[in-house]
Order: structure tokens, then sequence, then C-alpha cells
């Protein structure tokens, strides 16, 4: 799940520091619905966070891999309507979704995996995510001389393989009891 968490965040990060940009110059949206969008991927966020948390508990594995796939869901349709504004506001919506809900799936993820070991699992965990974070940006920037559209399509270059590393856990949730 480590692995996974530094792909996912590395993904994200590729596309989120370099959002300005994508949602100004290749969406056209003005500079105030540009921060409207960003707030609305905050708001978003909320909402993430609190499915996570709620879900994540009953169906841990179920929602981390709808987690991951709603996310990789989102950069396809940021990709796919850039130009097309509506549809641009649904992707930054969901997106904010997704990645909200990313980080609680997947500290609790790696902590149920790590249980002997919490304090190094953690530890991991936020290595990896501050490596995503860092080579995200990285990523983004090395992309500087391409058109700014490109990013989400770049983004889900790690996205998908994080899917598959989280898919290959199944084995280590444990099934919620039947009632």
């Amino acid at each position: 799940m480590v692995t996974a968490t530094a792909l996912l965040v590395l993904g994200h990060f590729t596309v989120y520091t370099y959002v300005t940009p994508l949602l100004h110059d290749a969406a056209a949206f003005s500079e105030a619905a540009t921060s409207m969008l960003l707030a609305l991927y905050g708001l978003a966020g909320f909402l993430g966070t609190w499915l996570g948390g709620v879900l994540g508990d009953r169906r841990p594995h179920t929602v981390l891999l709808s987690t991951i796939a709603l996310m990789a869901g989102s950069l396809v349709l940021l990709g796919a309507s850039v130009r097309l504004q509506p549809l641009a506001v649904v992707a930054v919506a969901l997106w904010g979704v997704a990645f909200a809900a990313l980080p609680v799936t997947l500290q609790s993820s790696v902590l149920r995996l790590g249980a002997p070991a919490p304090d190094a699992a953690s530890s991991w965990y936020v290595s990896a995510f501050n490596l995503g974070i860092g080579g995200g940006a990285l990523t983004g920037g090395l992309l500087s001389s391409s058109p700014v559209a490109m990013l989400p399509w770049t983004a889900l270059i790690p996205v998908v393989p994080a899917f598959v590393f989280a898919w290959t856990t199944r084995a280590a949730f444990p099934h919620p009891p039947s009632r």
C-alpha cells in the first residue's frame, strides 16, 4: 500500500501543482472562476473525507478501490473535458471527493496491513506521501514544455498501477461480519 500511496499522490500532484494554468489557460476559466473551482474542489473534499471515513470502516478494500477508480475517472473526465467547462466543473468536484478520501483510506489500509508495527507503517506511509508530492510537482514541471492539457493524462500513468497494487492486497482485508 505504500507503493500505491506514492503512485497515487504522484499522479495527483502532477496535475494539482499546475491546476491553475490548466483551468485558466487550457480550460479558459477566468481567474475568478478558477478560484471558485478550487473552492469547489475543497468543499468536495469535505464530502470525500467524510465518505472515506464512514464507508472505509465497513468495506475498506472496496472503498479503497472505488476511491482510486473515482480518481482515475475524474482525471479522464478532466482530460477529456478540459475545453468543455460544465464537464470540467464536474471533473474537478469528483476529483476533490476522490483525493480527499484517499489519505483516509490509504492510511487506514497501511495501518491495517502494518498492524504488527504501526509506527513503522505510518512512517513509511508519510514518506511515500511526501515522495509523491515532490515527484508529482517534478513530473508536472518536467512537462512544462508540453501543453498543460496533457497533465491529467500523464497523471493516469501512475494511478493505473496504483489500482493494481491496491487490488493485490485483497487477501489482507478481512471480510466484514455477516449480519
